[in-house]
């Protein structure tokens, strides 16, 4: 939220919709090339839709060529997308990967979470509740 707001001072709807299509143009690839590497190490899984290895191959082809002319034509705004990109890491290391955090960031994470709901109109699923009666 935070990396946002400081993108939203920029002021520049053109800036900013560069810095969102690498950082989209980015994630698209690691999903397909995530599902490559699936389709090789675990073959057997259940899939419910499977396609032919061509087609996210030949997208990954020109899925390359566009983050490449990105890079090469705009390396600043791909710089500056990707350190949004890793504005998360850290905020991946507190809420996820530390697992035996002191009860105070515990809670504060849980405050956090629960504004983030309310502010948004969001609820976690719960089980066993007044829906299921």
């Amino acid at each position: 939220c935070l990396a946002t707001l400081i993108i939203m001072l920029v002021g520049d709807t053109y800036t900013l919709i560069n810095y969102v299509s690498f950082i989209n143009y980015l994630c698209y690839g690691v999903t397909i090339i995530g599902l490559i590497v699936l389709r090789w190490k675990k073959p057997k899984i259940f899939r419910p839709i499977k396609v032919n290895l061509l087609i996210p191959m030949t997208y990954l082809a020109f899925w390359a060529f566009l983050l490449i002319f990105s890079l090469y034509s705009e390396p600043i705004v791909c710089g500056i997308g990707l350190i949004i990109i890793l504005t998360g890491v850290p905020v991946f290391f507190l809420g996820v990967y530390w697992r035996n955090k002191p009860k105070c960031v515990n809670r504060l994470i849980e405050s956090v979470t629960c504004w983030g709901q309310k502010l948004c109109f969001v609820v976690y699923p719960q089980c066993g509740g007044a829906e299921d009666e």
